[in-house]
């Protein structure tokens, strides 16, 4: 294996990211500890996706549903 094969690994990009993306620095910053540094509009912004993204999944578990019962019937 030479340099451009690890280079070139589309898997190990994939899994592990661009190695200049982690000599730059994380994207993500670490937020204090200290509770009083909470940023309360980006909590409540964050559950509002999650509760918009479990409405968006409901039909699709009502789908899925019936083919899990019918599976463990069968069991």
């Amino acid at each position: 294996m030479g340099k451009e094969s690890h280079k070139d690994d589309r898997f190990s990009r994939m899994m592990f990211g661009d190695r200049r993306e982690s000599i730059r620095g994380s994207h993500h910053s670490v937020p204090d500890s200290n509770p009083s540094s909470l940023d309360i509009e980006s909590i409540i912004e964050n559950i509002s996706k999650l509760r918009d993204s479990s409405q968006n999944l409901k039909p699709l578990f009502q789908m899925v549903y019936p083919f899990v019962q019918g599976f463990l019937k069968k069991k």
